[in-house]
C-alpha cells in the first residue's frame, strides 16, 4: 500500500509539473496577481499578527506582491529556511525584502531574521504542486511542510496558494501528511 501512494505521488509529481510548466509566465503572473490580491483580502487576516508565507520559486504562485502587502499592512511576516543537511525548515521574521538571499535550491530566505516558534505562527500562506478539495496537498516530496506543520499550534489557519489547474479531485495521501483548512486559487477561495 505505501509504496503505491509513493509511486503514486511520484507519477503525480511530475504530471503537475508538466502541467504548470505550459502555463506563460505572463499568465502566471497575472493569476498570481488576483491569488495574492484575494489572500490579502482575506477576512481571516484581520485578527492575526504572525503570518508565515513563501518566497515564491520555480512555477509557484509568486508570492513577491503577498508578501509586500503583508508587511506594508504591519504583519509580522515569517518565512522559512530550509536545512537540507538536517531535513528540517524553521522559520524567520522578515523586515524587508531586500534582505532576502538565496538558500537551498536557489529560494530566497531570511537567512538572519530572528527565530519564529512554530506556536507563534497564526496563519500559513503554503505552497504545493497540486491540492484537492478535501485539502490534501501534494509537495515536492521533502516531507518539509509535514514536519513543520505538526508542530504548529492547533488554531493557526493553513492555506494553500495554487493556480486552478493545479487542483485535483483527489489526492493519495499518507498517515503524515498534513491537510490544508482551505486553499486559494484565482477563482477564489475552495474550503
Amino acid at each position: 500500500m505505501k509504496s503505491t501512494v509513493k509511486n503514486e505521488k511520484i507519477k503525480l509529481r511530475a504530471a503537475y509539473q508538466a502541467r504548470l510548466g505550459q502555463l506563460p509566465k505572463a499568465e502566471a503572473r497575472r493569476r498570481s496577481a488576483v491569488i495574492c490580491a484575494l489572500a490579502l483580502d482575506l477576512p481571516v487576516l484581520l485578527n492575526k499578527q504572525v503570518v508565515a508565507a513563501y518566497s515564491s520559486f520555480g512555477h509557484e504562485v509568486v508570492t513577491q506582491p503577498l508578501l509586500a502587502g503583508l508587511l506594508k499592512a504591519g504583519f509580522t511576516l515569517a518565512l522559512p529556511v530550509v536545512d537540507q543537511q538536517n531535513r528540517k525548515m524553521e522559520f524567520r521574521r522578515v523586515d524587508r525584502l531586500e534582505t532576502l538571499t538565496p538558500g537551498v535550491y536557489g529560494i530566497l530566505e531570511p537567512r538572519n531574521g530572528q527565530l519564529c516558534c512554530p506556536e507563534e505562527i497564526e496563519l500559513f500562506f503554503i505552497p504545493g504542486l497540486a491540492f484537492d478539495r478535501q485539502g490534501n496537498r501534494l509537495g515536492r516530496g521533502g516531507g518539509y511542510y509535514d514536519r513543520y506543520l505538526s508542530m504548529i499550534k492547533p488554531s493557526a489557519v493553513k492555506i494553500g496558494l495554487a493556480f486552478q489547474i493545479q487542483i485535483a479531485a483527489a489526492l493519495p495521501v499518507d498517515p503524515h501528511d498534513i491537510k490544508v483548512d482551505a486553499v486559494l486559487t484565482e477563482e477564489g477561495i475552495i474550503k
